[in-house]
């Protein structure tokens, strides 16, 4: 297993059509990985169409994607009144976490963690419980989870009695090594700039999660999705793939990459249509592009 490459899609579950469209990438490609947003109102649905397409759970791995970005909490909006705006839906952005790391101290600091563990807590449930998907990884969307603020959390509600029987084996830490990269000039110079503040950003905490990860026995492999988040297409993957399988076999360790192939094909669909951002995300050409890498690559790649 410390050889698995796991090509994964984020985001599974917002509208059936969604993840009917994501899992085609696994039925006619290299998809092996996928992570479920706990808070859509075809969660189950989803469940039932992820089981049809692969019934035992040995050919899809299930990641929990822990969401603080989009749609409405599962705490309860009277419980969580920091992480949403007035209409009940999240609106805190990742700097906004990240400044809350910082500045945030004393009664303050204590109430902020209690909401943000209630809204953990409510979203492994809604994955672990009655619509049992199996999970046996976690990330989240846009990388919150990287925080410490977060990610003490994400610890301790893991730590806490009822959720002791869910069998987490990896966690994300979204930080690509440097060396695969520097092989390939052309690649290293496209790299849009605003992503590598993003990884500036992560890098701050990646050492010392992956410790933390470590001190639980819960691995956390090798990535490849940064640099390029959003634009994995197939002659950039097969560009780089090798490098970066290169180094984490040096390692040892597993390797994912993280793409997100499922598009939405109307702005009601998403999990709060007012979104610009979002609307962009979902809808933009990038979806097909990473679609049809996955669907191109050999599930034995490389």
């Amino acid at each position: 297993m410390k050889n698995k490459i796991w090509f994964h899609a984020d985001d599974f579950g917002v509208t059936i059509e969604q993840s009917e469209r994501i899992l085609s990438c696994y039925q006619k490609g290299a998809l092996n990985s996928i992570s479920v947003l706990p808070n859509t109102s075809v969660l189950r649905e989803a469940l039932d169409i992820l089981n049809r397409t692969d019934p035992d759970g040995t050919g899809i791995r299930r990641v929990l994607h822990l969401n603080f970005v989009e749609g409405k909490p599962l705490a309860g909006a009277g419980n969580v009144p920091e992480l949403i705006d007035s209409t009940g839906y999240f609106d805190k952005s990742f700097l906004d976490f990240f400044r809350w790391n910082y500045t945030r101290r004393g009664a303050g600091r204590r109430e902020l963690v209690r909401q943000i563990k209630l809204e953990i807590a409510a979203q492994l449930r809604a994955v672990t419980g009655e619509n049992d998907y199996r999970i046996t990884a976690i990330d989240s969307h846009q990388h919150y989870h990287m925080i410490p603020i977060v990610f003490d959390s994400l610890m301790e509600v893991l730590s806490e009695r009822e959720f002791e029987h869910v069998q987490i084996g990896q966690i994300r830490v979204p930080v690509d090594p440097i060396a695969p990269l520097m092989h390939n000039t052309q690649m290293r110079r496209g790299v849009p700039k605003i992503n590598w503040v993003k990884w500036c950003i992560l890098k701050l905490y990646a050492d010392k999660n992956r410790r933390i990860l470590q001190s639980r026995a819960i691995e956390a492999p090798v990535f490849f999705g940064i640099f390029y988040t959003c634009e994995m297409r197939k002659e950039l993957v097969e560009a780089l793939l090798p490098a970066y399988k290169a180094y984490a076999d040096r390692k040892e360790q597993m390797l994912e990459l993280m793409f997100h192939p499922g598009n939405l094909s109307a702005r009601y669909e998403l999990l709060d249509e007012r979104s610009e951002e979002l609307a962009a995300f979902y809808m933009s050409d990038n979806r097909y592009y990473e679609a049809q890498c996955l669907k191109l690559l050999d599930k034995s790649t490389p």
